[in-house]
């Protein structure tokens, strides 16, 4: 009996170690208990995570990699799918695709030896917005095909193509979905929208950052593309609204971006008509491309993978109710109805009594070539989505392996393209001066592009470029380079073209997303294009060294300094500020500029004191070094005047709606280490709001109606239906004439505009679309840099409009009533991107400071803090802050 209990515990054994590919690997239905895409069913991402852990080890076509951790700590993985032998040679294949993407030595017949033998590499990211969920249960039944089926179609991808997989791009907003979807599933609430947001700071934003890299997964997949595997492909799979087409494959829609290399639209028309007819050829109706989905905009990661000469693909299928069907009435074939919906009030009215009711029937269901079977309503279902999802998954992995060579051959020579373009110059270069108004962002602003995969060098000798002369340690962009379109798109302004002027039916009415984005304006950095080639002595750098600091002392310094001063320009001031006040130093912002050690210091500086810290000399010697900051030692007490800052207590409003704006005002908050209070509804209600808070700012994304209101839908949750209400609104005039602060930016200024009588008005209110628009575009500001809020601000700044707002004077009011911060110029405003009637922001007020009884209201009409990317503006919010909780002092004797 032992002999044979041993005989069958070696056999156990062994079949734990045979080969994967001798065991079988459970289909999804069987691991999950339920066919993926089953009304009411849902696979949460740890499942997901443990279904392709069990694929990678029970196959030898599967390589699935932790590459790091969420936001929230959870795991994001890649799949890494091919034949073994590919499998096998993978950094081999990582090479070469890093060789193609670089292609400065090869010539032609290097390349083609190089082609001969490398492989179409895709790139595919699901679910990065979490409540587009079907693509998250889509992987499931994507990867058990590509690792069991032994059929030829599958053989031909595994050998042609080495394809990358993330299942999911937002692992703990999967989360969150699945789990508030099952908690209301089966009640009157199943409808209900998550009253958070589904990325801890983003939101449906987290796509949005694409070349500012602010959040964990972003890099993530960044390292990906432009570090790891430069893929020729890259999709990203989406889900859009349920009343139109069921999906959306390329081409995109113009206008197109003239940074961009042609070869990629070719390339995008190639390979979306591989899916679109892989969809017409599994019969599923309602396929469109050439609509919606802008070639011009550079914000998501498929589009960005445009300017590395990656074929960046989009599809955007109909939505479900998550994992609940939704019905749609019938429509009538070849019509096209316009204007608004015919019915749509009697609709909703009809959804409020039942939840379940059908949608309204499609519109547009007339043929056309880029919508060839209409859809015409009826049922829809997570399954249907994934059945959607999966055709065209497909349909693209054929594609590639079929198109191996002509898409590597593409990325080689669009490379070598851009390398030549570079050489003859126009720009021949950029170069970043080794002065700039904040160092620490320029720095930023560099590691970002190389993070990237740009080249950036940096002169060993002073140079001249232009007929101008830099100095030793400047550091310089080559566009001899291969990602030269996307420096270019980054750095250069924007020249959005006017819907109107376009051809009849080229493009819609209104631009998709933002038009402009130059980054040296929104960061306010100094970045010069040199348009002739140049001589100078250049190193090509392996990372960006950080902005140096320093402290400067009197030649003889004092035994006991009376204090130390750090000029106000560097947004790490903020952080300076936060660390010393916390540490118990005295800091004071100086109200009138002073001279020290040599150097002058405008208003704004800070002068910190001892008070109850010990070694403050060190202190602020570590803070320089590790925040790129200058300061001065201060030898004897300054005969200037001063406003006291002490630590100010925050409160941040956080509507049940989830609010984008309010994530990453939050995530900015924290960076600069701002403690912070979230308000909700409720607070705000409860009133006393002066006995905790000095200041109360809300986000810039939410009007005073949907403050006040909330959301009253029926199906809302009781604990998060509903707004601040006028219990609410009555707390907030209570604080602000007990001497509070207010901080409303962009829409939310309307709370005070309508709710109180200020000596302002929105300047913009009544202007129809043909009137005025601005989507979103940088315009110049002019600043009042002696206004406390200000401080720091060079006297020209970049404001980030995106349907904003602009201010002027009130009835009955003088300029007495009211502390101008910033105001649009008495030209065109317009600095990169597009707006049309730029006279109705001439002249017209962009920031103010409004006194209200005891307290104060700072409006910031437009968004100062922009998807915390607008770095040359984040000072006007940290300031506001500071500025709620400063007091008028007298500096004290030594």
């Amino acid at each position: 009996m032992v002999r044979r209990a041993f005989r069958v515990l070696s056999v156990l054994l062994l079949l734990a170690v045979l080969p994967v590919c001798a065991q079988q690997i459970p289909t999804p239905e069987q691991f999950a208990g339920f066919r993926m895409g089953t009304p009411q069913k849902l696979v949460r991402w740890e499942k997901i995570v443990e279904y392709f852990n069990l694929v990678d080890r029970a196959s030898d076509r599967v390589l699935v990699q932790e590459l790091g951790k969420t936001t929230q700590g959870n795991p994001f993985i890649l799949a890494i799918v091919s034949s073994p032998a590919n499998l096998a040679r993978l950094d081999a294949h990582k090479k070469t695709q890093r060789q193609l993407a670089y292609p400065y030595d090869l010539d032609d017949a290097a390349g083609e030896k190089l082609i001969a033998d490398a492989k179409g590499v895709l790139l595919i990211t699901l679910n990065i917005h979490s409540t587009e969920i079907g693509a998250s249960q889509m992987a499931l039944e994507l990867i058990h095909r590509l690792a069991t089926e032994k059929s030829a179609y599958i053989q031909n991808i595994l050998d042609n193509a080495i394809f990358l997989l993330v299942p999911s791009f937002n692992p703990d907003g999967q989360i969150m979905v699945v789990d508030w979807y099952n908690k209301n599933l089966g009640t009157e609430h199943e409808l209900s929208s998550m009253p958070w947001l589904y990325h801890y700071y983003t939101g449906h934003d987290n796509n949005r950052d694409a070349y500012m890299l602010t959040q964990a997964e972003s890099r993530l997949v960044t390292k990906i593309l432009y570090q790891d595997w430069f893929p020729q492909v890259y999709l990203d799979e989406h889900q859009m609204g349920s009343q139109g087409p069921r999906i959306f494959v390329p081409p995109f829609r113009n206008p197109i971006n003239p940074n961009v290399d042609p070869s990629i639209w070719a390339m995008n028309g190639l390979l979306g008509f591989a899916m679109n007819a892989a969809l017409n050829e599994a019969g599923l109706a309602g396929v469109t491309y050439d609509q919606f989905y802008t070639s011009w905009w550079q914000g998501a990661f498929m589009m960005q993978a445009w300017w590395h000469n990656i074929v960046g693909l989009l599809t955007e299928v109909a939505s479900s109710r998550m994992a609940t069907p939704i019905e749609q009435e019938k429509a009538r074939p070849g019509v096209l109805e316009r204007g608004p919906a015919p019915g749509m009030q009697e609709f909703m009215e009809r959804l409020e009594r039942n939840p379940n009711a059908p949608l309204p029937a499609p519109r547009d269901t007339v043929a056309r070539n880029n919508y060839p079977k209409p859809w015409l309503g009826g049922t829809w279902t997570l399954r249907d989505i994934i059945d959607y999802e999966l055709a065209a998954t497909f349909g693209l992995l054929e594609a590639v392996a079929n198109h191996r060579a002509t898409l590597l051959r593409n990325q080689w020579q669009m490379g070598r393209r851009a390398i030549e373009a570079g050489k003859k110059g126009n720009p021949y270069a950029w170069v970043f001066t080794t002065y700039q108004h904040d160092p620490p962002v320029a720095h930023k602003l560099l590691e970002l592009l190389h993070f990237m995969g740009v080249e950036v060098h940096r002169a060993e000798k002073p140079f001249k470029a232009d007929g101008k002369d830099y100095p030793a340690g400047t550091f310089v962009i080559l566009m001899a380079q291969p990602f030269r379109g996307f420096v270019k798109d980054l750095l250069e302004i924007q020249r959005h073209p006017d819907p109107r002027e376009m051809p009849p039916g080229a493009m819609g009415d209104r631009p998709y997303d933002i038009t402009g984005w130059t980054l040296p304006l929104q960061m306010g950095v100094e970045a010069a294009s040199i348009d002739k080639p140049f001589e100078a002595e250049l190193t090509k750098l392996a990372s960006i060294p950080p902005a140096t600091g320093e402290l400067r002392t009197n030649p003889r310094p004092a035994r006991n300094a009376y204090g130390y001063v750090i000029p106000p320009g560097a947004n790490n001031k903020a952080i300076a500020t936060n660390r010393l006040l916390k540490a118990g130093a005295e800091v004071y912002w100086l109200t009138e500029p002073i001279e020290a050690v040599g150097w002058r210091y405008p208003e704004g500086s800070l002068l910190v004191r001892p008070g109850t810290v010990r070694n403050l000399r060190e202190r602020i010697e570590a803070l320089t070094k590790s925040h790129g900051l200058h300061a001065a030692e201060v030898e004897r007490p300054l005969p200037v005047k001063a406003l006291r800052l002490r630590a100010p207590r925050v409160g941040l409003y956080q509507p049940w709606t989830a609010s984008m704006d309010e994530g990453w005002t939050r995530w900015l908050l924290e960076q600069y280490e701002f403690p912070y209070t979230t308000l909700h509804n409720a607070d705000l209600k409860a009133g006393k709001l002066a006995e905790k808070f000095d200041v109360i700012a809300f986000p810039n994304d939410r009007n005073r109606q949907q403050i006040v209101e909330g959301d009253r839908r029926r199906w809302t949750r009781p604990e998060y239906k509903g707004g601040i209400g006028e219990e609410g609104v009555e707390a907030l005039r209570e604080f602000v004439r007990a001497g509070g602060t207010l901080v409303l930016m962009d829409a939310s200024g309307e709370l005070a505009l309508e709710t109180m009588a200020l000596p302002v008005k929105n300047a913009l209110r009544g202007l129809t679309a043909e009137q005025f628009a601005c989507p979103g575009s940088l315009l110049k500001i002019l600043v009042d840099t002696r206004h406390p809020v200000a401080y720091g601000m060079p006297p020209e700044a970049t404001a980030v409009f995106a349907d904003s707002r602009a201010f002027d004077l009130a009835p009955g009011f003088s300029f007495t009533d009211v502390k101008v911060i910033a105001r649009y110029p008495t030209t065109n405003p317009l600095q990169s991107g597009w707006i049309r009637g730029p006279e109705y922001l001439q002249d017209r007020i962009a920031a103010a400071e409004v006194s209200y009884e005891k307290g104060r209201i700072i409006l910031i009409g437009f968004k100062s803090q922009f998807r915390a990317q607008p770095h040359n503006t984040f000072k006007l919010l940290f300031n506001a802050l500071h500025y709620a909780a400063a007091q008028v002092a007298t500096l004290p004797p030594r």
